[in-house]
């Protein structure tokens, strides 16, 4: 049985790890109200992968998730592993978000400004020379990007063309 307060006092905890109250419920384009609905990533649309398999899971806290796996054979076998969860607001993708880092076993995860990506409008990667896993919200969707190969694979290409569809999916319901 988890006991509730030990895991809010350990919510909190990561939150301060992360410097939660700094970012939260924040977009880089300055709107908070932004809430992209039906987000789905058709076979075609990351360049350079070969979508291999899509599923919508079961709901989490009434978010809808899909999974998806995309492979590539440029410069040897490749795979990947996308889940996003379309939430009910910016500041629910952000909380999700810390839902996602609490299941790391790192204490923190790096900043990907600080490997020099600009990605999502909160984004964190992986320790090591390769960013292996990659998390970021951008807007209400949060998607995990996970390397599903054999062989080490950066991931933040495809981190890039995913956060492009879904700012682009923005940009097309603002127009």
């Amino acid at each position: 049985m988890i006991n509730n307060d030990a895991n809010e006092a350990y919510r909190n905890q990561v939150k301060a790890n992360y410097e939660f109250s700094s970012w939260a419920g924040h977009t880089k384009e300055g709107d908070r109200e932004v809430r992209i609905t039906g987000f789905r990533i058709g076979a075609e649309e990351v360049k350079g992968w070969r979508l291999e398999e899509s599923e919508e899971l079961p709901s989490v806290r009434e978010l809808r998730v899909l999974r998806y796996i995309y492979s590539s054979d440029e410069a040897g076998p490749r795979r990947l592993l996308l889940t996003t969860f379309e939430c009910n607001s910016v500041l629910d993708a952000h909380e999700s978000l810390i839902d996602v880092v609490m299941t790391y076993m790192a204490p923190t995860l790096p900043r990907c400004e600080s490997r020099e990506l600009q990605i999502g409008d909160i984004c964190f990667g992986s320790h090591g020379e390769l960013n292996l896993s990659l998390i970021f919200a951008r807007f209400n969707i949060l998607a995990e990007i996970k390397n599903a190969g054999t062989e080490p694979t950066s991931v933040d290409e495809f981190a890039r063309s995913v956060d492009s569809l879904i700012y682009n999916r923005y940009v097309t319901r603002r127009q």
